[in-house]
């Protein structure tokens, strides 16, 4: 009887370490705004479409459809993205085909 005590105390002591521990060594990230994440967003995307063009500056067909290809697969991506709304969507489409 007085193991299963001293093991129930031991046990109990190890829970409230483990849950102290966890409370105490969670890191809170700095939270971005929801402009701050739109910027983030759109500059990813202009990156991306002039790394993904770089590379064909003499090739005036393929970089139309390489950009063509990218385009429509931002605009995907924007419109599953709760920050964007339709008419911003296609703001930021016509933005990065310039």
């Amino acid at each position: 009887m007085d193991n299963i005590i001293v093991f129930s105390f031991l046990g109990i002591l190890a829970l409230i370490f483990v849950i102290l521990a966890t409370l105490r060594g969670s890191n809170t990230k700095a939270v971005k705004t929801k402009e701050q994440k739109r910027v983030e967003i759109i500059a990813t995307y202009k990156l991306e479409l002039q790394k993904a063009l770089e590379p064909l500056e003499n090739n005036k067909d393929a970089r139309i459809a390489k950009k063509s290809s990218l385009l429509k697969k931002f605009s995907d991506e924007l419109s599953r993205n709760i920050f964007f709304d339709k008419n911003e969507i296609q703001k930021i489409i016509l933005d990065l085909a310039k």
